[in-house]
């Protein structure tokens, strides 16, 4: 679990038109640990932002030529990850309640209160290190899932995918259909064009496959030029639909860096037509697969029982 640091320190500018407020505050935030810079006016502080990196900015609602508000409408639009906190000497806390509904994370009163102007940076801190951390979770987690290259899922979310929707049919006793596609002699490719051609034409191709595929499947970069794809809620005959819709988009493209089209041989496995077992599933849509191959590629194949028993 994450735990903020309690002591972040951050880049602050602190806005202002009196040198002694700016001057007391300055030193407090200092003494914090933290980084901070003064601007007299709004402009100056917005020249400042646009040319540096800066946490938060500390800024008077009243000020020359352009107020707090014209600030902080500015900051937002130049650098929005930023946090606001406003200044009021009004004594009045519609005008602060004003700039938070127009973006800015707090407000204190003027006199400030150094202690509770300590607690707001810091939580402010905390707030952006929260941020950052769940944004880095996110990116990681999409990394755990999904395959560099194409941008699919990957074997492991397959896998885990499958199981999970082979539990879902098995309680609402729907059908499900899964498909194993594999890029006919694709070898070729790498050996006649080199393997960056062959990654382009896997990313060209994936988009295709996703482009032929319903919203609702589940497509996945199964292991080099092989895919796997979920079909939820679907039996055999709707899954040759998706099937041969996928040959006709593939088979119909000139892929740029060939300058020729390409085709993929599919076999196509039911849940519980087929196997009760995601394995199962998997293995009786590869022996599918292989058939469409045997057959003359560019096909594919709904397994068949006697496809194990020597036909």
């Amino acid at each position: 679990m994450f735990t903020p640091n309690p002591h972040q320190t951050g880049r602050l500018i602190v806005i202002d038109d009196e040198p002694a407020v700016r001057k007391v505050v300055k030193k407090f935030l200092e003494r914090l640990g933290h980084y901070v810079e003064e601007a007299a006016t709004g402009e100056e502080a917005l020249s400042k932002i646009s040319n540096g990196n800066f946490d938060i900015v500390i800024t008077d609602i009243k000020l020359p030529k352009m107020d707090g508000m014209a600030v902080l409408d500015k900051i937002k639009e130049i650098k929005s990850e930023i946090d606001v906190i406003v200044v009021t000497g009004y004594g009045s806390i519609e005008s602060a309640v004003s700039f938070m509904k127009a973006g800015a994370l707090d407000y204190i009163s003027k006199p400030i209160n150094t202690d509770h102007l300590e607690i707001i940076i810091e939580k402010a801190l905390e707030r952006k290190e929260l941020i950052i951390a769940a944004r880095e979770r996110d990116i990681y987690l999409k990394m755990s899932l999904t395959d560099a290259l194409t941008g699919l899922f990957n074997h492991k979310y397959f896998m885990d995918h499958l199981e999970r929707e082979i539990q879902s049919s098995r309680r609402s006793g729907i059908d499900l259909s899964i498909m194993m596609l594999d890029i006919d002699d694709f070898k070729k490719v790498n050996d006649s064009f080199g393997h960056q051609t062959g990654d382009k034409v896997l990313q060209y191709l994936s988009s295709d496959i996703i482009r032929a595929c319903r919203t609702h499947d589940t497509v996945a970069r199964y292991g080099g030029e092989e895919f796997g794809i979920i079909l939820p809620n679907t039996d055999i005959v709707k899954s040759e639909a998706v099937a041969q819709r996928i040959l006709t988009i593939i088979s119909s493209q000139v892929y740029k860096p060939l300058h020729a089209p390409i085709t993929v041989s599919i076999g196509i496995s039911g849940f519980p037509r087929h196997a009760n077992e995601r394995d199962d599933l998997i293995q009786r849509a590869d022996m599918a697969l292989y058939r469409s191959k045997e057959s003359g590629k560019n096909r594919y194949t709904v397994y068949d029982s006697r496809f194990g028993a020597g036909d």
